[in-house]
């Protein structure tokens, strides 16, 4: 497992609704990430569960074999499998090639499972205390372990767990007669359930990992930007006014717009002058460390950037990767308690050189110096992952000063004089 899958953070921290940057992913890689999720949380994970599905049913199959010729005359388990192989049948038509299931395919394939655990519950009414247990409604419920791979997992679950209390029920009115087989229909109805439980947490986990290991990859782009650039969220809408402005000036060019201007025309001219000079103004001081956290889906959530000079620009490659790291680690944690504040990390960069020209060593420092300042909210530095101070070793000497309910790290960075000169340094170099 490499540390960046480590250090992906879970769904248990609030939305801080309040935040002033909402995140909007540009359009284009909202499609891009919507299509590797669905890759790689749909068929590829639905394969493996098909094979644990297949392997369930086969059981259930032979013990509906073995059970067969101590059925009552009239009661009979084959209808139940037949319905259910046609449904099967039906299913791996409907599904096939699809790395989503449509709603209404999921609801054709809910009525449709009805039909064999109907039939399964009727032959086997009162027939507890023969050592009879329904086979064909757990094996339908098993059913639904590849189609929580395939869709949204809360329906497949409710169905497993309305035909586990169908059976449990059935067997908990057996019970007076059935004594202490009663257990036996009571572990048919949990093994309804029980497995499509452990598909959807799998399932859960799986798109969760691959979700937060997208999103840092989309946002560890912005590491090797220069100092002062734009992200996609705003390239997106430098895109759109490019658009609308050329769009103007062909109205103009063309006759369709008289000059002078007439009033629609020059207050829209004056809204689009206003946003690119409000755009290009923010990008002098619009980093990639605040790109980073605006254009993450997670980051956006639990930090907030404090850089009024733009110094996180100054950053090397190295640094600039310990840093986004250290970052992605500590958002991630989990809260000890659902009544702990929620987790929230201020980053503050202010210029250090004019407080310590010279390191602790005694040699003339030849660069610069900048503070970053972590001050972080709901959690304790004792739970961070030990991964977190080795990213910080890269960025540069830091302290970390413990709280009641958190703690700060005070990270001391040397900063190479051509950053400071205006010339980035080469993506990758040291």
């Amino acid at each position: 497992m490499s540390r960046f899958q480590r250090s992906l953070p879970p769904d248990d921290v609030p939305r801080d609704t309040t935040h002033e940057v909402q995140f909007r992913r540009p359009t284009r890689s909202a499609r891009a990430a919507e299509d590797i999720r669905s890759a790689h949380g749909g068929r590829r994970l639905a394969a493996g569960v098909t094979v644990a599905c297949v392997a369930i049913v086969l059981a259930h199959l032979l013990h509906a074999w073995g059970l067969a010729d101590i059925f009552p005359p009239g009661r009979d388990p084959g209808p139940a499998w037949i319905a259910l192989g046609l449904v099967t049948v039906g299913a791996v038509v409907a599904t096939r090639g699809l790395s989503r299931v449509p709603d209404w395919v999921f609801g054709t394939l809910l009525v449709a499972l009805a039909v064999p655990v109907w039939l399964d519950v009727a032959a086997t009414v009162d027939t507890l205390q023969l050592g009879i247990t329904p086979t064909a409604a757990p094996a339908a419920a098993a059913l639904l372990m590849p189609v929580a791979a395939l869709r949204e997992t809360r329906g497949p679950l409710a169905a497993a767990v309305t035909i586990a209390a169908v059976l449990l029920v059935q067997a908990l009115v057996q019970a007076p007669e059935a004594g202490t087989r009663t257990v036996v229909g009571v572990a048919i109805a949990a093994s309804a359930v029980v497995p499509v439980v452990l598909v959807v947490i799998a399932v859960r986990g799986f798109r969760r990992l691959v979700g937060r290991e997208l999103d840092l990859t989309l946002v560890q782009s912005t590491v090797s930007t220069p100092r002062s650039a734009v992200g996609m969220r705003a390239s997106e809408e430098l895109a759109e006014l490019d658009y609308d402005a050329e769009a103007l000036l062909d109205d103009v060019g063309a006759g369709r717009i008289a000059l002078p201007l007439p009033p629609a025309a020059a207050e829209r001219a004056g809204q689009l002058a206003a946003r690119l000079r409000v755009r290009l103004i923010e990008g002098r001081t619009d980093t990639w460390l605040r790109h980073a956290v605006t254009e993450s889906a997670y980051l956006s959530r639990r930090v907030t950037v404090d850089d009024p000079a733009g110094l996180a620009g100054l950053l090397g490659p190295a640094q600039r990767d310990g840093l986004l790291l250290a970052l992605w680690l500590i958002a991630g944690q989990r809260r000890t308690k659902a009544s702990a504040p929620p987790l929230r990390v201020l980053v503050t960069c202010r210029d250090r050189e004019a407080l310590d020209p010279e390191p602790d060593d005694g040699r003339l420092f030849d660069g610069t110096r900048i503070a970053i300042r972590f001050d972080v909210s709901g959690v304790t530095a004792r739970r961070v992952d030990e991964a977190t101070w080795e990213a910080l070793d890269n960025v540069g000497r830091h302290d970390v000063v413990a709280g009641a309910d958190g703690f700060r790290v005070d990270i001391d960075c040397r900063i190479d004089p051509a950053n400071r000169a205006g010339t980035a340094t080469p993506p990758g170099a040291a």
